[in-house]
């Protein structure tokens, strides 16, 4: 549990209205792209309802959200939260998803929420490497090779947010790429049109400066955030797969010139990563230089890409060149300075333990290999369904149950299950007609809402992942989950399995 003390000691803030170290059930509202809402991006497997199905104004007041306030105002983080204490316990402050909302906790309304989060397309034209087709339609069309997702938003939703739209402090629109996104624009217009200047906080890719943007931007007040991940050409358009390091850096001058124009701010994002970590000092001057604060994204997903998953010898290498670096660096940051030494005292947190545990290390290392070569031989091409569904059962956990053991869901275009049998422990009542979305969220109340990617693979019509559900201080469960494009006259197929049941809570 939090120690909500030495948290407010470290953001130097004084205790405000709610005794918790996160306001987002009492400030906000999260729209994802399937037309789901929560309070938070990280509280996904908490939904309050559904665009469409439930009213937000009974989304904002129901039971659900209720709840969810009374374990935040306990202190229970483990209720739904345990990804932002895992963040702050681990020294990550800053960037950490729960500092996003203090600047909100000193008046928050009961009636309205006062910030509300918009990912509400997936229009992009990245392929970032740590990214999924979840987020990216480029990923999902060219990687993954499936058919691109439902729009859930239109005339109702916007007629339906209407009146939320004058009480809010904050409006954060994400991505995808949120400046190539239509519905975006809609907001917005909206929001001149009612005359409201309600702060428009923006995390883009940097692609994007036209006409359309620039009306947007000076009509009304944007606060900019822009991920960029490198310093280099090399390393840029390695992770940001699709972008040109000179048009984003060409962008990013375009932004810091509105800035300068017009007050507002302007922060750098970093997704710290195994491709990038060599690059993170030079990131954090390039930003001092530019008078932009950097907030760092932890990847833990995919693990290919995190450092965390590194052998310890390789992360001593990592860390070592990190140190010498900001040691040549010291005295050139200001703003940033913090950004550097949590990420340095995370790093060497870590080590530390993986050194203290090797047995256990190695085996979180031998078992993810093991993950991952499952999942390279489930998106082999050509791979028929007869044998697809084979190997899922010979690796499934209840292999006694044969065929039996093996989900096989049936979606249409829009992502609506109109076959299937079960899906891991969930009854065919339960899921058939819903969206496809429901089905990670319904099992994550059964089974745990910690939900972590252990193992993935994209190609060929398919998106394989091993998934483990749990809650803080139990064994997860993990599973195997697919999806594939067809056949006929299904727009997509879902198939999982259970690889390995969870226990029960330390």
């Amino acid at each position: 549990m939090v120690n909500l003390d030495e948290y407010y000691l470290s953001r130097s803030l004084e205790h405000q209205p709610f005794p918790s170290a996160c306001y987002a059930p009492f400030v906000g509202l999260s729209f994802d792209m399937n037309g789901s809402v929560s309070v938070c991006a990280f509280t996904r497997t908490k939904p309050l309802g559904r665009v469409g199905e439930t009213p937000l104004i009974e989304m904002w007041r129901g039971e659900r959200i209720s709840r969810l306030r009374e374990a935040v105002a306990a202190d229970d983080l483990s209720y739904a939260c345990s990804r932002c204490a895992e963040e702050i316990a681990g020294g990550n402050l800053s960037g950490s998803l729960a500092v996003g909302f203090d600047q909100f906790a000193a008046s928050p309304s009961a009636d309205w929420p006062t910030r509300m989060e918009f990912a509400l397309s997936t229009a992009c034209n990245l392929q970032c490497v740590m990214c999924s087709g979840e987020f990216s339609s480029a990923i999902r069309a060219h990687r993954e090779g499936l058919p691109p997702l439902p729009q859930s938003y239109g005339d109702e939703f916007l007629e339906e947010l209407d009146p939320f739209l004058p009480h809010l402090q904050q409006a954060r629109f994400l991505g995808g790429e949120p400046f190539l996104a239509e519905i975006n624009f809609r907001i917005w217009e909206r929001m001149i049109d009612l005359g409201l200047q309600v702060e428009c906080n923006v995390t883009t890719n940097g692609t994007q400066w036209t006409p359309r943007v620039q009306r947007v931007l000076e009509q009304l007040p944007f606060s900019i955030g822009i991920s960029i991940d490198g310093t280099t050409p090399e390393t840029v358009e390695l992770i940001r797969s699709g972008g040109s390091y000179d048009r984003i850096m060409e962008n990013l001058g375009h932004f810091v010139a509105y800035r300068d124009r017009h007050g507002s701010s302007l922060s750098l994002t970093f997704c710290l990563m195994i491709e990038n970590a060599h690059e993170f000092v030079d990131y954090l001057l390039m930003a001092e230089e530019l008078g932009c604060r950097v907030y760092v994204n932890t990847v833990r997903q995919p693990m290919r890409h995190s450092l965390y998953q590194l052998a310890p010898e390789d992360l001593q290498v990592v860390l070592a060149g990190i140190e010498a670096q900001a040691a040549a660096a010291q005295g050139s940051l200001s703003i940033n300075s913090a950004a550097l030494n949590e990420q340095l005292a995370r790093l060497r947190g870590h080590l530390e333990t993986c050194l203290g545990t090797p047995v256990e290390v190695a085996r979180a290392s031998v078992e993810s290999a093991r993950y991952q070569e499952l999942v390279d031989t489930l998106s082999e091409p050509g791979l028929g369904e007869s044998e697809l569904i084979h190997l899922l059962q010979k690796a499934s956990a209840d292999q006694p149950a044969g065929v039996d053991a093996v989900s096989v869901l049936r979606c249409d275009a829009h992502e609506r299950i109109v076959e299937g049998n079960h899906y891991v422990g969930l009854e065919q009542e339960e899921f058939l007609s819903a969206h496809a979305s429901v089905l990670h969220p319904m099992l994550a109340e059964r089974i745990g809402h910690r939900v972590d990617v252990l193992a993935d693979r994209s190609g060929n019509g398919s998106s394989t992942r091993v998934l483990s559900f749990g809650e803080p201080g139990a064994e997860p469960a993990v599973m195997v989950t697919m999806a594939r494009r067809g056949p006929d006259p299904w727009s997509t197929s879902r198939y999982a399995t259970l690889l390995r049941s969870g226990g029960q809570p330390c």
